[in-house]
């Protein structure tokens, strides 16, 4: 005989809540705290240098900065650990709304099913959350002053990872050398025994070494972070014509009588 699924009862979605609740504004706070504090976590920047002969060396030229994360693999870790918690309490507001006024939600042509009034006011404020909107007006962009391209270096395959043209060139400086000064009179001189021929000091470049620099970066472009922070804007208002066409239903008459309801509450009877 086969066994029946196992369905799974409203109280427990709501003490599953009552936990995950806390985490996923913990998540929240800990982005925005990333996001602020570690930067550096997203920029990479490899700096190569090789000293000419009889030069001195500087290991100071030379860097190799790996890129940690990349926004999309930090927003990938958020879906993951928190679509199952925007899931559990839309699924609540869709329990307790069972047989309520409804709307389908349509953003630029894409339907995110009917939902209930309820289902409808918890995703206005999910969307309206002060916290959840700065952490995508947090996330990382690249410089727009620099040219990017997607990164085919072999430390960042299948990454969105990208950077900047490789720059190379000659570290120069400069060194002071003297030299006397020709004197045209000195030929004409009966006893040269005290003479001081003057001197002079020219400023030669020199050639120290070879370098090349690139910089890496797992940031996303202002474009694209303003894109975001958009869609989330046509999210909103999607939800609030929605939640207007759902509300918009003949009233039900409760089966609550106020009446009763204060008289027992003031005689008892």
């Amino acid at each position: 005989m086969e066994k029946k699924d196992k369905k799974t009862l409203l109280p427990t979605i709501l003490a599953k809540v009552d936990t995950t609740s806390s985490r996923f504004r913990a998540a929240i706070q800990d982005y925005l705290k990333f996001f602020k504090d570690s930067q550096g976590s997203f920029k990479g920047i490899k700096k190569t240098y090789s000293p000419r002969p009889d030069t001195i060396d500087e290991p100071s030229e030379r860097q190799n900065k790996i890129v940690v994360t990349t926004v999309k693999e930090k927003l990938d870790w958020f879906v993951e650990n928190n679509t199952e918690y925007l899931q559990d309490i839309m699924n609540i507001e869709a329990t307790n709304a069972a047989g309520a006024a409804k709307a389908e939600l349509v953003v630029n042509g894409k339907s995110f099913g009917e939902l209930s009034s309820l289902e409808l006011l918890r995703l206005k404020g999910f969307l309206e959350s002060t916290d959840f909107e700065k952490m995508y007006a947090s996330l990382p962009v690249r410089s727009d002053s620099e040219i990017w391209t997607k990164s085919e270096n072999e430390m960042y395959l299948n990454r969105e990872i990208y950077e900047t043209p490789l720059q190379s060139g000659i570290k120069k400086s400069t060194e002071k050398v003297s030299y006397i000064l020709e004197d045209p009179n000195l030929s004409q001189l009966k006893n040269s025994e005290g003479y001081k021929p003057q001197v002079a000091v020219k400023t030669i470049p020199i050639e120290l070494g070879d370098y090349t620099i690139q910089n890496f970066s797992g940031e996303i472009s202002q474009r694209e972070r303003a894109e975001i922070l958009r869609r989330r804007s046509e999210l909103l208002t999607a939800v609030v014509i929605a939640l207007k066409e759902a509300n918009n239903v003949e009233i039900v008459e409760s089966k609550f009588e106020a009446k009763n309801f204060f008289e027992y509450l003031h005689t008892g009877k």
